[in-house]
């Protein structure tokens, strides 16, 4: 589950069901490991909803060699791709090294190569990993919330993303606690509204 999951709220049994419902949501949809921190607030009586997340880091850029296997026969290099998260990159740098006409997607996970002098020279190209976009955590907060919560403002900035919801007009105090909570994420210090 996530590393670290509060929810700050009027009613004890809810906040412990709505954090069960909130882990399990991101489980589901593939994004609870992505997840580094997240905060809550539900006040179901205003209504107002708060749902703050601190993203863990992205992991770091990696050689093709240690993410997939490949190997040299006659003119060509085969490149298996053994993490998925990397296959974006491995396939953008070889576009961009070997240009497109030369690179050939064989299925999901297998790419051929024209042009290559070798499988050490492919093996020694950097990429970066392309997990946890912001948009499908966003996505996957917005399923987070209550049906029928249509007035939402949300703070994104690097690695924490906040939503806030309400049914009523969205008061001044409301995005202000939302602003609070967002610092204290970025800053990853207690939080304190």
């Amino acid at each position: 589950m996530a590393a670290d999951t509060v929810v700050a709220g009027t009613d004890e049994y809810g906040n412990e069901r709505y954090k069960a419902l909130y882990e399990e949501l991101l489980f589901d949809v593939g994004k609870l490991a992505a997840v580094e921190r997240s905060y809550l607030v539900l006040k179901p009586q205003v209504p107002l909803f708060i749902v703050s997340v601190k993203m863990k880091a992205r992991p770091a850029a990696k050689k093709i060699g240690n993410v997939a296997s490949t190997r040299s026969e006659r003119d060509m290099v085969y490149v298996s791709i053994s993490d998925e998260m990397y296959a974006p990159g491995i396939l953008n740098a070889l576009w961009h090294r070997y240009g497109r006409d030369n690179v050939q997607q064989l299925d999901r996970f297998d790419i051929s190569i024209r042009g290559a002098k070798n499988s050490f020279e492919v093996d020694d190209i950097e990429v970066e990993s392309h997990e946890h976009p912001v948009q499908e955590v966003l996505g996957a907060l917005y399923r987070v919330l209550p049906e029928g919560i249509r007035n939402r403002r949300t703070y994104s900035d690097n690695d924490v993303i906040t939503v806030v919801a309400t049914e009523e007009i969205m008061r001044p105090e409301m995005l202000e606690e939302a602003k609070v909570i967002h610092a204290a994420m970025q800053k990853g210090g207690e939080i304190d509204v």
